[in-house]
């Protein structure tokens, strides 16, 4: 039965445009053993939050194994860890909703990945509702209580989990048998989760019982300088890092900070005149992102060599 003839009986399906027609055979890769991931259907979901802070939700499920991994990634916006992510799986399906057309995610991935088969989705469909009852009917049953509390912090996570499940019953006209899905979630590599419920209860960004109080942890170590400050800040506290060397140099150069203060204050000084990056970023046009990543790049070095150099004569040694 065809899609468009299946979608008067089935209020939730909507139909799906597909930019590529040809799916990426499993031959055009050689591969050396059966369960390689070259030699797998596996099916990605892309979601995203909107503004210039970008969480990213992503869905893989491998039709060959009845696997599903999803995770959620605080990412910026050059989606360097969501293009690591979904080139590590090699999707043979990437799923975007049908309003990312035109968005740098889209494009990035188009551009960074190997001719792959890029599928728009009516955003009906992603639907973190749907996401959570496909849960209850195709996880295993001693693992569903734990994934939905997972999930329930994950939001885009779990709305690309929907587009994908609906996309592969539909559209591809493949059905799971209840509890038969192996689902786990991963962080984001070389980070930590929390999930959301603990985020509340502990006042991590948000004050309980006044939202704009600055009473939450989040309220309380916010001395940033920069907009880009404030988000990297919020985004270690939801996601904290689990990468020894990246601690270590942290706690090097509090310690720095902490105990020379004349550094403190220059360097806090320097930083109050330094662009948003990532807002810039996200007011660019498409074909000038890369060009506009560059520089800024550039200026941003050139100003940071210039400051270590004026501290370097002013603190002695």
């Amino acid at each position: 039965m065809s899609i468009s003839s299946r979608q008067s009986t089935l209020n939730s399906f909507v139909p799906l445009t597909v930019r590529n027609s040809t799916r990426r055979a499993g031959t055009a890769r050689p591969t050396t053993t059966a369960t390689s991931v070259a030699s797998q259907d596996i099916v990605c979901a892309v979601s995203e939050s909107r503004g210039v802070s970008s969480t990213v939700g992503l869905a893989f499920v491998n039709l060959a194994t009845a696997e599903v991994v999803l995770c959620q990634i605080c990412d910026s916006q050059t989606y360097v860890k969501t293009v690591t992510k979904i080139g590590v799986f090699e999707p043979s399906d990437i799923l975007f909703m049908s309003t990312a057309k035109d968005s740098k995610l889209h494009y990035i991935i188009a551009e960074n990945l190997r001719e792959p088969t890029l599928t728009f989705v009516d955003r009906r469909c992603w639907s973190d509702k749907a996401g959570h009852e496909y849960l209850d009917r195709l996880a295993f049953p001693d693992e569903v209580d734990s994934l939905k509390v997972t999930l329930g912090g994950n939001y885009f996570a779990a709305c690309s989990f929907a587009a994908a499940l609906k996309y592969i019953e539909f559209e591809l006209q493949r059905i799971f048998a209840s509890h038969s899905l192996r689902i786990k979630f991963e962080p984001s590599q070389g980070s930590m989760t929390i999930d959301l419920a603990t985020i509340v209860s502990l006042e991590l960004i948000q004050n309980l019982h006044n939202a704009k109080s600055k009473d939450s942890l989040y309220g309380l170590l916010n001395e940033t300088t920069t907009p880009m400050g404030a988000r990297l800040l919020r985004a270690n506290i939801v996601q904290p890092s689990t990468e020894r060397v990246k601690l270590t140099a942290r706690y090097n150069a509090v310690e720095d900070l902490s105990t020379k203060e004349d550094m403190f204050v220059s360097v806090r000084q320097s930083l109050k005149g330094f662009l948003d990056a990532d807002k810039v970023l996200t007011s660019a046009g498409v074909s000038s992102l890369l060009d506009v990543a560059r520089q800024t790049y550039k200026e941003a070095n050139a100003d940071a060599a210039e400051l270590v150099t004026k501290l370097e004569g002013k603190i002695p040694r």
